[in-house]
């Protein structure tokens, strides 16, 4: 069942196959979970509940997806409202942080054998990132963060409700404004390229 196309386990949940949701679940939990916790700059236990509650919405309108769009796009447009609804509560505090995985391995940046130096400058390297990221105007930054989950630009196109060729544009702005931010940073535009 976990290799199942998505629409055969939504309507194998639909009725009443509790696996057939598990499996949606174990899909797309590490997509969604990283997401949120990089539009939310919080402390991880209002990740937790934005990621809790995209699930509780999810399964209350289950009933009413139909196939028009990706499950995964659906799901993020879902998370996205509620993590906007999150902002206007003005229920955020903390600052969120980049720099302590690399967002390629999603391993931490700190290896063995690194000299202190090396680290500190990795650490302010993930720092400048991490504010860069976060002065991004909003669609950008979604653009970007959404990017770097692994989600297609026609996804991102679905989940921000524009056009593919916006989609593109957004992150081509995003782009230029982060390596404007970094320029400072002689192998950032390496990176960034």
């Amino acid at each position: 069942m976990k290799e199942a196309p998505d629409m055969v386990l939504i309507e194998a949940y639909l009725n009443g196959d509790q696996t057939a949701f598990a499996a949606l679940y174990e899909r797309y939990k590490r997509q969604l979970y990283a997401y949120l916790g990089r539009m939310i700059p919080q402390d991880p236990a209002s990740v937790d509940d934005v990621f809790q509650q995209t699930w509780m919405r999810a399964i209350r309108r289950l009933p009413d997806y139909r196939n028009r769009e990706l499950f995964l796009a659906w799901l993020m447009r879902i998370a996205h409202n509620l993590a906007v609804d999150f902002f206007r509560s003005g229920a955020r505090r903390g600052e969120q942080s980049l720099s302590d995985v690399d967002p390629e391995t999603d391993m931490p940046l700190t290896k063995e054998g690194d000299t202190p130096s090396g680290r500190l400058d990795r650490r302010e390297l993930g720092e400048a990132i991490d504010r860069a990221v976060r002065e991004l105007p909003p669609e950008l930054r979604e653009v970007f963060l959404l990017r770097q989950d692994g989600v297609s630009f026609r996804e991102i196109a679905e989940i921000q409700h524009c056009s593919i060729n916006t989609s593109l544009a957004r992150m081509r702005y995003a782009l230029n404004k982060l390596r404007a931010s970094l320029s400072g940073w002689s192998d950032t535009e390496e990176g960034m390229q």
